[in-house]
C-alpha cells in the first residue's frame, strides 16, 4: 500500500515519462520524450528530477547515458511491477490534443451507451465542466461524419452512429492527432492494447506487396484500421452492412490476405462484410506512381475523367490546352482521384506532411489548386479539406515543371549534409544519399559552425537537431532506412519547383590563390601520411577515457581543445554506428591541429564497457580550421569507403595496418591528381 500512495506524489506528466522509459528497452532521448509530450526538454528535466524518490521504494532509478538519453536501470522483475502498480492510475492526457483523443475514445468505445458526465471526467481526471467544453468541440469535428453526441439532461451523454462510421472517426482522429512518426500509437490510452498493436506490426512486416503498393501515410492508415478493426470485433461490434463493390481485383485480394492473417493471429472470425469493408479501406490509399492500380469499374472511370479534365479547366483557363496534352498530369491525377472521391465520401482523414511547405512555397499553383478542387466540392456537395488539396498541388507543380510554365521550372536541387565538425558520419551519409538520388540532388557537406555554407542549399540534411536556420531540415539516421530514404524523396518532390532567378557569373579565381590552394593540400595531405596509426587502448576504457586518450596521443599541440570538441559533438548525437560496429570521432575547426587519420583498437578485439560493448574498432579524424576543401573531400572518401568497400571496413576493426594505409595511400594519390588536374586551363 505504501509504494502505490508513494506514486500519487507524481505529476500526470511524469507517470506518462515514466511509463515510455519502462516500455522502451533501449535510452530514450530527452529531445524524443519532449516531442512525445508535447513539451520542452526544460520541462522533461524538471519532471525527471521528482522521480528518484519514488523509484527508490521499488528499488529502481532512471539513469543517463551519454549520447544515447534515459534509461531505467530497474530488472524486468521491477519493471513489470512499476507497470503493474502505474495501470491502477489513469494519467491525466499531457495535453487538449490527447484529452480529446482519449474522449473520443470513450465515447466510441461506449457507444450505444449513456454515461454520466462524472463518468469522463473521473475517467480523465477533469473537471465536468471541462468535459463539457471539450464535448462541444468534438460535436464540431462529428458534423458531417456521421456521428452524434447527445446529452440526455439528467442521464448523461450518448454518442450513437454506424460501426462504420464509429471506426472512421477513430482511425481519422489517431491520424490527426497521435502522431503518426514512430510514436505507438495506443500506449497513452490502452487502447487498442500494446498485443494487438505488436500482432498487428507483425503481420504488416510481412506484407511486402502493401509496403511497395503504398505511400508511408497509407501504410500508417492500413496500420490504424487493423488495430481499431481487431479491437472493435473482439467486443463484437462488427460491420453489418454490405459495402459498395468499389475496390478493384488486386484490393481485394491483398485485403482477403490481410483478413487471413488477422484471423490467424488473433483467434477472431471476420464476417464477409468484414473483409469487404478492409478492401474498401485499401482503396482509399494513395499509391505509389510506381505502382499500377486495378482498373475501376467503366462508369466510375467516366466520372474520374470528366472530373480530372474539369479540374484542369479551373486550375488555369489559359494554359489548361497545354496542360491536358500533359499524360502524366491527366494519368496520375486521375489515378490520386481514384482514391480521393472514396476517402472523402467516407471522411476518412489522410493528412499531407508536406502541405505547409507547399502552401508556403507556392501560393500561386496553391490558389490555383484550390479553384481547380471547386470542381469536387460542387460533385461531393461538401469543402475538400487542405491537406487533400495541397495533395493534388504536387501533380499540378509536375505538370507546370514539363511545360515550363511562367516562372516555374524543375531543377537539380542541392541539399545540404551537416554534421558538427563536416567530416566522418556526414560523408558516410552523403555517400548513401549521392547513390539512391543520383541525377536528383547535389550534395554538400559542411560543418555545424558553417552556417554561411548553407545558404546555397534548398534543405538541409542531419543527424544532429540544427537551429538558427530557416531552411528546411530533414532529420534521419547515420545508416539510411527506407523511412529516410522517403523523407528526402518527400523533400525532393516538394523543393523541385522554383521561380526562376538571374544568376550572375562568378568570376575565376586567379591562378596564385589555386597555387596556393595546391601547395596547403600537399602539405596537409603529407602530414596525413606522417600521423596515420593504429594503437591499442583498454577494452575496457569509457568512451570518456577513450577521447582523453585519443586527444593526447594525436594532439599535442591543444589536446585539451581536441577532447572538448569530440566531447561536444557526442553530447549532439552518438559518434557511435552501431550498424558497422566501430565508432567514427572527428572534429574540425580546432587551433593548430594536424590532420589525422588514425585507429584505435581495443586489446583483444572488442571494447566490454556498456556503452561501447562490442564495438571492434574507433576512427579518429581530425582536420584543422584552415583545410582546404579537396582535404575534406578526402577525408569524406574515406569515411564512405567504410560503407563501399568492405575488405576496407573489416581492416579497420582488425586494425589491419597495411590495408588501410593502402587505401589511404591511394585516396590521396587520387586527391593530388585531382588537384593537378585543376589547374589546367
Amino acid at each position: 500500500m505504501e509504494k502505490a500512495v508513494s506514486l500519487l506524489d507524481l505529476s500526470p506528466r511524469l507517470l506518462r515519462v515514466l511509463e515510455l522509459l519502462l516500455r522502451s528497452d533501449e535510452p530514450v532521448k530527452i529531445d524524443t520524450l519532449a516531442s512525445v509530450m508535447g513539451t520542452s526538454r526544460r520541462t522533461v528535466f524538471r519532471e525527471l528530477e521528482n522521480a528518484d524518490p519514488v523509484l527508490s521504494v521499488f528499488g529502481a532509478a532512471l539513469v543517463s547515458i551519454p549520447g544515447k538519453g534515459i534509461a531505467f536501470s530497474g530488472n524486468g522483475e521491477v519493471r513489470q511491477k512499476l507497470l503493474e502498480t502505474m495501470a491502477e492510475y489513469k494519467p491525466q492526457p499531457a495535453s487538449k490534443k490527447e484529452r480529446l483523443l482519449r474522449l473520443l475514445i470513450e465515447l466510441i468505445a461506449h457507444s450505444g451507451e449513456v454515461q454520466k458526465l462524472f463518468y469522463y471526467a473521473s475517467s480523465l481526471e477533469v473537471s465536468e465542466s471541462t468535459v463539457s467544453n471539450d464535448l462541444d468541440e468534438l460535436e464540431t469535428w462529428f458534423t458531417g461524419r456521421g456521428l452524434s453526441v447527445m446529452r440526455k439532461s439528467g442521464l448523461g451523454v450518448q454518442c450513437d452512429g454506424t460501426e462504420e462510421v464509429l471506426r472512421t472517426a477513430l482511425v481519422s482522429r489517431f491520424m490527426l492527432d497521435g502522431n503518426s512518426g514512430g510514436k505507438s500509437y495506443t500506449s497513452a490510452f490502452g487502447f487498442p492494447g500494446e498485443d494487438i498493436e505488436a500482432g498487428v506490426r507483425e503481420i504488416l512486416r510481412r506484407k511486402n506487396d502493401l509496403v511497395d503498393w503504398t505511400t508511408p501515410d497509407s501504410f500508417c492508415l492500413i496500420s490504424l484500421y487493423l488495430m481499431v478493426m481487431v479491437v472493435r470485433v473482439k467486443k463484437g461490434k462488427s460491420i453489418s452492412n454490405e459495402q459498395d463493390a468499389a475496390a478493384g481485383a488486386f484490393q481485394n485480394a491483398l485485403a482477403e490476405e490481410l483478413a487471413m492473417e488477422t484471423e490467424k493471429e488473433f483467434s477472431i472470425r471476420l464476417a464477409e462484410t468484414e473483409r469487404q469493408a478492409l478492401s474498401g479501406w485499401i482503396q482509399v490509399c494513395r499509391s505509389k506512381q510506381e505502382s499500377p492500380l486495378e482498373p475501376v469499374a467503366a462508369d466510375q472511370l467516366n466520372l474520374i475523367q470528366y472530373l480530372t479534365m474539369q479540374m484542369i479547366d479551373r486550375f488555369d483557363p489559359l494554359i489548361a490546352a497545354i496542360l491536358k496534352t500533359n499524360e502524366q498530369l491527366t494519368k496520375f491525377l486521375s489515378r490520386h482521384l481514384e482514391s480521393a472521391l472514396p476517402r472523402l465520401k467516407g471522411a476518412i482523414e489522410l493528412p499531407n506532411p508536406l502541405e505547409t511547405e507547399l502552401v508556403k512555397n507556392y501560393p500561386e499553383v496553391y490558389e490555383k489548386t484550390c479553384r481547380a478542387a471547386k470542381v469536387l466540392e460542387e460533385y461531393l456537395g461538401f469543402p475538400i479539406p487542405s491537406h487533400e488539396i495541397s495533395f493534388i498541388q504536387i501533380h499540378f507543380l509536375a505538370a507546370l515543371t514539363v511545360m515550363g510554365e511562367r516562372n516555374i521550372r524543375r531543377r537539380s536541387l542541392r541539399a545540404g549534409i551537416v554534421c558538427v565538425s563536416g567530416i566522418g558520419t556526414s560523408y558516410m551519409l552523403a555517400y548513401q544519399v549521392r547513390k539512391r538520388f543520383k541525377g536528383e540532388l547535389e550534395v554538400e557537406v559542411s560543418g555545424y559552425d558553417e552556417k554561411d555554407s548553407w545558404a546555397d542549399a534548398d534543405f538541409l540534411i542531419s543527424t544532429i537537431p540544427l537551429t538558427e536556420t530557416d531552411k528546411p531540415i530533414v532529420r534521419v539516421q547515420t545508416i539510411l532506412g527506407e523511412e529516410d530514404y522517403q523523407k528526402i524523396q518527400d523533400a525532393i518532390k516538394t523543393f523541385a519547383f522554383t521561380e526562376r532567378k538571374v544568376e550572375l557569373p562568378v568570376r575565376s579565381a586567379f591562378l596564385e590563390k589555386r597555387l596556393d590552394d595546391l601547395i596547403e593540400i600537399f602539405m596537409q595531405a603529407r602530414r596525413l601520411l606522417d600521423n596515420f596509426a593504429v594503437v591499442p587502448i583498454r577494452a575496457d576504457c569509457s568512451f570518456d577515457e577513450l577521447i582523453h586518450f585519443a586527444a593526447a596521443r594525436f594532439s599535442s599541440e591543444n589536446p585539451q581543445a581536441i577532447y572538448q570538441a569530440l566531447a561536444a559533438r557526442e553530447a549532439l548525437a552518438t559518434q557511435i554506428v552501431y550498424e558497422l560496429g566501430i565508432i567514427l570521432l572527428h572534429t574540425r575547426g580546432v587551433d593548430n591541429t594536424s590532420p589525422v587519420f588514425a585507429v584505435i583498437v581495443p586489446e583483444g578485439g572488442l571494447f566490454t564497457e556498456d556503452y561501447l560493448k562490442n564495438i571492434k574498432s574507433c576512427i579518429l579524424m581530425l582536420l584543422p580550421e584552415k583545410t582546404p576543401k579537396a582535404m575534406i573531400e578526402l577525408m569524406g572518401r574515406i569515411s564512405s569507403a567504410l560503407i563501399d568497400m568492405p575488405l576496407f571496413l573489416e581492416a579497420v576493426k582488425a586494425g589491419n595496418r597495411e590495408i588501410i594505409q593502402a587505401v589511404l595511400e591511394k585516396e590521396i594519390s587520387y586527391l593530388l591528381a585531382q588537384c593537378g588536374g585543376k589547374l589546367v586551363y
